[in-house]
């Protein structure tokens, strides 16, 4: 199968469905080509790559820089993600409105997220592994994020569906502004 893009109500939020060829010895999955991805607006260029392994209940997010916004390829290795981009790009039709999809080893399918935009997720089963690209850079100083359990976005965590009882954050990822705050300019 060839890749196919599939625009989200979000502009610019894509999910894709690798290239991929089963056969009698397994499974050849093609990632990223970078002219078939410019053929369909992807045209920014990944400058890392990251792993992550996760817990069940681990959440990172809702993440975002104020500089050198970075685009996100992802997908899951092993295991299952809820995973949430909040468009905060002001200019958007949709500025403050999230899609959250959920991301397993066995839809195959990737998540790209344009700049400007928050992201966070949380791993719904143990020994998850989440791969990733980015474009840009990664600039520590310009890292912001909101609540991820914010009341305006009022995002539903699936935590009581996958039997989750404790979120496992970060006390900064705990601690994040809300979006009311973001919004009016009181965080960066």
């Amino acid at each position: 199968m060839a890749f196919a893009f599939h625009n989200t109500e979000i502009p610019g939020l894509l999910i894709i469905k690798p290239h991929m060829f089963p056969d009698d010895r397994g499974l050849y999955k093609k990632n990223y080509e970078k002219f078939i991805f410019a053929e369909n607006g992807i045209t920014c260029e990944f400058t890392e790559s990251s792993d992550l392994y996760s817990k069940k209940g681990a959440l990172r997010g809702l993440h975002y820089q104020t500089v050198d916004s970075q685009a996100k390829l992802i997908h899951v290795i092993c295991g299952a993600l809820f995973d949430v981009a909040v468009d905060l790009r002001r200019d958007s039709p949709t500025f403050g409105k999230y899609r959250a999809e959920l991301l397993d080893e066995n839809s195959q399918k990737f998540e790209f997220i344009p700049e400007g935009f928050a992201h966070g997720f949380i791993a719904l089963k143990d020994d998850t592994v989440f791969s990733y690209q980015c474009s840009g850079r990664y600039v520590p100083e310009a890292c912001g994020g909101i609540r991820w359990d914010d009341p305006t976005l009022n995002i539903p965590w699936p935590l009581k569906e996958y039997g989750i009882e404790q979120v496992i954050a970060t006390d900064k990822d705990k601690n994040w502004p809300t979006f009311e705050e973001y919004k009016k300019g009181l965080v960066r």
